[in-house]
């Protein structure tokens, strides 16, 4: 025993006895216990000791016993494999020539059904030139498919399928014809939806369909099984039997009426070929689909969509023959016969955009096998030639009207609210745009719309040029009473800069849309794709050219890691729109901000209020890029100019308010002050501006325009009155009169209250500098002058925060109140 249980057990009894050493009772009762337990334990080893002994010799003799018939069974087991081995010895050649007579009786048998199977294939053939009846026919049929499909190699294989190509042509042929007798019972093809037809004759309509559905060549005798799902089966190999049948008496109307030299196959008059399949889809396919598709659901034919088989063939009709005319513009206006051949293209494109839209609508299914007429190389160059050509002519044609700048709510029945400040041609470009998106956005392919996007952008310049144009002249024909008359005529440059702003604002609202989201997305997958696919060249380029050694990164690891991660084009344009999708549900769960700017806060420079570059503002503008800002900075340049032509006027106006002598003005009662007479009509003539310019202007662009004059006449009273005179109190009276209750208003937004608003700071801190009570103003002088460091902490606890200290200073030094005995002697010269 160590040392610790020891203790153990020293530490458990000093706790049973306790303490107390004159009390043992503990100590005997513990003893009593340990007493107990060792009885009981001697107890139980006596009664071990006496039971071992039987079942140990117990134990000893069974195992005895086992041993033995563990060696019997040993020594018999032994007799029986020789015994077995002497068997098989003597039976081995008896062995050999059963299993050599039964493989030849197998080869026979073989032999016996390979010869009846080629029986069999001459009995069903004997059968099928016997019957006439179409049914058992059809069964005999069924019969050489399923041969066809057990033997599929060597010669019997060759055998079954001859013998099945041959009853094909020979049953298609025949119930064919009858077929076409029936459709001829049912008046095919309707000239109108097709009325209740008798019992008697859809009966045989719907036996024969079923039995052309079943004499169906295997698909390995038509071409190979498509790699695809079954929805590309019936692309692969064409429309079915029974619908290849219901469209033979359609083609051949199509080919008499709109090919060769018939009046009705016109090529400048593509609506007509274009109409009449439209028409045709339209009285057929509810036919096919009650009377055709069910037979082919009933034979489990999956991969039979028969409504979709019969539409795509007609449109493929009028896909082959737009191609064709389309190929014939050039040709024949080569020769002449066409006037205007880029006209007659952009009809032709306006029709098979129509055809595709009023397709969807009947089929409620995107087909467009007539849209990848239009998106082949040449075509689709020619397409975007021709959109570019109308829709310069047309942005042309806009502005060359006299009309161009008057807004589209003016006029007779005048609008109210934006549509009088659009401009019409600014109104006529948008609505341009939304036509070319119209027409492009129903291509399949993100690749092609990424073009007319291009195309977009084109314009989007074009126009922008054009309004710069149209700005430059219209700034070069102003004139001092240019906007002193209310008349209702919008002028060109107002006219420039609500086109801007209306355009861009326009373009900035598209941008957050679906149409154009997923094409931004798409673009910046297709980028990274491309990108992706130029590496993997330069990758290979670089693992032909250089030799490896050994190191931790392998060029073939390198290669799985840029496959898992490359995108297929399918994959990108997926999650382009994807992508979209969850930036507009976004954008939707957000509240906008419209007040984008603060009306009440001064703007230094409108040219940059619009920067092109930075993150923000390239993701706000989205697909379109720089175009909205580049819009913006023609807007706020316009606005600058404007502002600059009605504040040149009120500057040359203020000379006599700039030399009153607000040193000398006597004190009049507040009720009494009015506006000064040199500031009277300068700020009336700018107030006058500024008012027909809101009036023609948008009214953000109006708030910006007052906030930029706001400013610049804020900086120049200042700098050239305050700055530059004494006042007394009288002065200083007949000023705060000035700026709070006539230059405060004036540029005040109408729906604003002039005491809530902070439009002219500097000059508002000025007036509260001037107008400190004599104490406060000494006081704030006197740190002002010792205190220089903390005197920005100072100005802002008198709420002055747009003039410097030393500016400050100035002004409370020019107050003669506060002039004394330091003041310079030139002071007394003033009066």
């Amino acid at each position: 025993m160590d040392e610790e249980d020891k203790k153990s057990i020293v530490q458990s009894l000093n706790i049973r006895i306790g303490s107390n050493i004159n009390d043992l009772a503990n100590a005997l009762e513990l003893q009593n216990e340990l007493t107990k337990k060792r009885d009981k334990l001697q107890f139980s080893l006596n009664i071990a000791n006496n039971e071992v002994p039987v079942k140990l010799a117990a134990a000893l003799q069974k195992a005895e016993l086992n041993s033995e018939q563990i060696e019997k069974l040993k020594a018999r087991s032994e007799a029986l494999k020789k015994k077995v081995e002497t068997f098989l010895n003597k039976k081995e050649p008896l062995r050999y020539e059963v299993d050599r007579r039964f493989a030849a009786i197998n080869k026979l048998e073989e032999a016996m059904v390979y010869l009846k199977s080629f029986e069999k294939i001459d009995e069903l053939s004997r059968q099928m030139k016997q019957t006439n009846d179409d049914e058992q026919l059809v069964l005999l049929y069924g019969e050489l498919r399923k041969m066809c499909g057990q033997y599929q190699k060597g010669h019997r294989a060759t055998y079954v399928k001859e013998y099945t190509h041959y009853w094909h042509n020979v049953l298609k042929d025949k119930l064919t014809k009858q077929y076409e007798d029936v459709l001829k019972l049912l008046k095919w093809p309707f000239s109108a939806p097709p009325e209740t037809q008798p019992k008697e004759v859809m009966t045989k309509f719907n036996n024969f369909t079923k039995y052309l559905f079943l004499i169906e060549e295997p698909e390995d005798l038509v071409s190979s099984p498509g790699t695809g799902g079954t929805d590309d089966v019936w692309q692969e190999k064409g429309p079915c039997l029974p619908v290849r049948v219901l469209l033979r008496p359609l083609k051949k109307r199509f080919q008499f009426h709109f090919t060769g030299s018939r009046q009705t196959a016109r090529i400048d008059r593509p609506e007509w070929f274009l109409t009449q399949t439209l028409t045709w889809i339209k009285h057929h396919q509810g036919f096919v689909k009650t009377h055709v598709q069910p037979i082919a659901d009933k034979l489990e034919l999956e991969h039979v969509r028969a409504v979709d088989e019969f539409n795509a063939g007609l449109i493929a009709l009028a896909a082959e023959r737009l191609h064709t005319v389309l190929a014939l513009y050039h040709s024949q206006g080569s020769k002449g016969e066409i006037v205007d051949v880029d006209a007659a293209f952009a009809h032709a494109v306006d029709e098979t955009l129509g055809f595709q839209r009023e397709l969807v609508e009947i089929t409620g299914k995107d087909i467009n096998s007539v849209l990848s007429v239009l998106t082949k190389v040449e075509t689709f160059l020619r397409w975007q030639t021709v959109e570019k050509k109308y829709a310069l002519a047309k942005m042309d044609e806009s502005l060359q009207c006299p009309q161009w700048c008057e807004g589209v709510g003016s006029g007779a029945g005048a609008a109210t609210g934006s549509a009088l400040w659009i401009p019409r041609a600014a109104d006529w470009f948008v609505t341009l745009l939304r036509t070319i998106e119209d027409r492009y956005k129903l291509l399949p392919q993100p690749g092609h719309r990424l073009n007319f996007l291009e195309l977009q952008l084109e314009l989007v310049e074009e126009w922008r040029i054009r309004l710069t144009q149209l700005l430059g002249a219209a700034l070069d024909n102003l004139h001092v009473d240019s906007f002193l008359s209310p008349d209702a005529a919008s002028h060109p440059v107002t006219a420039v800069i609500n086109a801007a702003h209306h355009t861009r604002t326009v373009l900035l609202q598209w941008a957050h849309s679906l149409h154009y989201l997923q094409l931004h997305f798409y673009r910046r997958q297709f980028l990274n794709f491309t990108q992706q696919q130029h590496q993997d060249e330069e990758f290979s380029e670089d693992t032909s050219d250089t030799e490896y050694t050994d190191s931790d990164e392998t060029p073939v690891k390198r290669q799985k890691d840029i496959t898992a991660q490359a995108l297929s084009l399918m994959e990108v344009e997926l999650q382009a729109k994807h992508l979209a999708l969850s930036e507009v549900s976004r954008r939707n769960s957000l509240v906008p901000d419209l007040n984008q700017y603060d009306i009440t806060s001064p703007i230094v420079n409108l040219a940059v209020t619009d920067p092109l570059t930075g993150e923000d503002e390239a993701e706000e503008a989205g697909v379109f890029a720089e175009a909205p800002a580049l819009l913006a900075r023609l807007r706020d340049s316009g606005l600058a100019s404007l502002a600059e032509h009605f504040l040149l006027e009120f500057k040359a106006g203020l000379k006599d308010y700039k030399r009153q002598k607000w040193h000398g003005l006597m004190i009049v009662e507040e009720m009494a002050l009015s506006v000064s007479p040199p500031l009277c009509r300068p700020l009336a003539a700018l107030c006058a501006r500024l008012s027909v310019a809101a009036q023609r202007l948008a009214p953000t662009l109006t708030a910006r325009l007052r906030a930029h004059l706001a400013d610049i006449v804020d900086n120049y009273i200042f700098e050239e009155i305050v700055l530059e005179n004494w006042f007394n109190t009288g002065g200083t009276m007949q000023f705060t009169h000035d700026v709070k209750r006539n230059l405060v208003p004036a540029f005040a937004p109408p729906n604003k209250v002039a005491a809530n608003i902070y439009q002219l700071p500097r000059l508002l801190e000025a007036c509260k500098l001037l107008n400190l009570d004599y104490g406060d103003a000494r006081r704030l002088r006197a740190l002002l002058t010792k205190q220089p460091a903390a005197a920005d902490q100072t100005l802002d606890d008198y709420n002055i925060r747009y003039i410097l200290p030393e500016q400050a200073l100035q002004i409370l030094n020019q107050r003669t109140d506060l002039s004394d005995s330091t003041s310079p002697s030139s002071v007394m010269e003033l009066f």
